[in-house]
């Protein structure tokens, strides 16, 4: 059983971690972070989560799953009218990004900037991080969460939006009824390569 519930301040810590394991060998950070050590990338891309889940969590959608227990995946989203992120989220994620070096900090606004650019301008409910503790991962987490996103999208008559850097992830999101709008590299910062999805309301 999925036991899905938004993610109190408390656990943002524990969320920042879980998904810093979910998302420290992912082609994006790789590619961000590519003159760090796996270590060193590790550490920096957990503290890039916590910023991210301390900012959702206080100011946008933060939804976890537990199993048994135990925190096994999260989603972070932004509502309609919720992107671009505001000025005190925006300063969690600088805050999250900053322990890069000036490297990563320039590799990060260049992923932005594409991210910015190319965002979809209706009303939307935006995925900008769903991830799964690799301990769970294949135990139907990612799609638990995505199944409750889909149905408040749904309630609302509203479309679904988001970016994902590896090909796996485009399969499970076409499962549910996203669909590609486009792919491309990022300008600036080699390796680094992004599906724009959009599920429409259903």
């Amino acid at each position: 059983m999925h036991d899905i519930r938004p993610l109190a301040l408390e656990d943002v810590q524990a969320a920042g971690a879980m998904l810093g394991r979910a998302f420290c060998d992912n082609p994006a950070y790789r590619a961000i972070l590519r003159h760090l050590s796996d270590t060193g990338r590790a550490r920096v891309v957990s503290r890039v989560k916590l910023g991210f889940t301390a900012a959702a969590a206080r100011w946008q959608q933060a939804n976890g799953v537990w199993i048994d227990g135990q925190m096994a995946g999260a989603s972070l989203v932004c509502g309609p009218g919720q992107y671009p992120h505001r000025l005190s989220a925006f300063l969690w994620h600088a805050w999250g990004c900053s322990r890069s070096g000036w490297r990563g900090i320039a590799n990060f606004v260049k992923a932005d900037a594409y991210i910015t650019k190319h965002h979809i301008r209706e009303p939307h409910y935006y995925l900008f991080v769903l991830g799964v503790d690799p301990a769970y991962q294949r135990r139907g987490v990612g799609r638990a969460l995505l199944a409750s996103l889909s149905a408040q999208a749904d309630a609302d008559g509203l479309p679904s939006y988001l970016e994902t850097d590896k090909p796996s992830s485009v399969e499970l999101y076409r499962s549910v009824g996203f669909e590609v709008l486009t792919e491309g590299d990022v300008a600036g910062v080699p390796g680094m390569h992004l599906w724009r999805m959009r599920r429409p309301p259903q």
